[in-house]
């Protein structure tokens, strides 16, 4: 499942210069952006059970500064109501997918930043389909946690590598030495490293079952490596090109949590929404003569 996102990459983009390029044939910038428009939801505008739903999320986001995250179970909605929900709520920019013996996660954000549709998998049927709100699901922590195995630095080095060796181990004595508040970032885009390199790091760090890919502008890809909290955070711009390539030793990188003013924001843009739907009901009550 993990390869419907895109690999690790290995080379970065090329420089641009007047030199190199004569005619100054740099790269389009992008013309658009995606914006949330609240979509037109027909008859569905009167599922009270879908606007109790909206209304906890809008409820949870409010007060998830510091406090418990709302988790709000769809297994026991009928469907025109989970249909509703998924339609007010959209597609955001962020999807992950994992992968452990048996299980598998699906998540995605909403357009409401911090608001995480979570579909859990196990022995291939749907076990559990809920709604989280929070800078981040939970059980991608959990996942995480878990997703290590015993590595250690090989005794011996392929040919033609260049800075991969003494690399490695700064990594693996930092992976080592990691406690919450230390963490740091790698910047690979700053090191002389060749092809070999890239690839000699990614067969020693190794690769575990959690994909991330953050869209946008250009794409943000994400991926746990096998050493405990290390991950590639690789970013590109709208052509596709790698222009920032980094290892970053933290529990979770910060790229992938929504923050608290994002919170604020999804809990006001949810507060509007559901207004807009109290609206409707007047406006129809005035018309039909209620």
């Amino acid at each position: 499942m993990l390869d419907k996102h895109p690999p690790i990459a290995i080379e970065t983009a090329e420089p641009v210069s007047p030199f190199d390029d004569p005619e100054f044939l740099y790269v389009a910038l992008p013309e658009a952006m995606r914006t949330y428009a609240p979509p037109l939801v027909g008859d569905w505008r009167h599922n009270l059970e879908g606007k109790a739903v909206l209304s906890q999320l809008a409820t949870g986001l409010d007060a998830s500064k510091g406090t418990e995250p709302t988790v709000i179970d769809l297994s026991g909605y009928a469907l025109d109501t989970r249909q509703f929900i998924e339609q007010i709520l959209g597609e955001g920019e962020i999807s992950i997918l994992a992968d452990k013996p048996g299980e598998r996660l699906n998540i995605s954000e909403a357009v409401f930043a911090g608001v995480w549709r979570v579909k859990h998998y196990a022995d291939g049927r749907l076990a559990h389909d809920y709604i989280e709100t929070g800078a981040f699901p939970q059980i991608l922590a959990e996942w995480s946690a878990g997703q290590d195995v015993p590595l250690s630095l090989p005794d011996t080095f392929p040919d033609n590598l260049m800075n991969a060796p003494a690399l490695a181990y700064e990594i693996f004595s930092k992976s080592k030495a990691f406690v919450p508040g230390s963490e740091g970032v790698i910047n690979l885009t700053l090191l002389p490293l060749t092809p070999e390199d890239m690839a000699f790091l990614i067969a020693c760090l190794g690769l575990a079952g959690i994909s991330i890919l953050s869209k946008g502008y250009g794409d943000c890809r994400i991926r746990r490596t096998s050493l405990p909290n290390v991950w590639w955070v690789q970013y590109f711009n709208s052509p596709g090109q790698l222009i920032l390539n980094t290892l970053e030793i933290t529990s979770l990188p910060k790229v992938v949590m929504a923050a608290p003013e994002d919170l604020e924001d999804s809990a006001s843009r949810l507060g509007e929404v559901l207004a807009q739907f109290t609206k409707w009901e007047l406006t129809e009550g005035c018309v039909i003569g209620i």
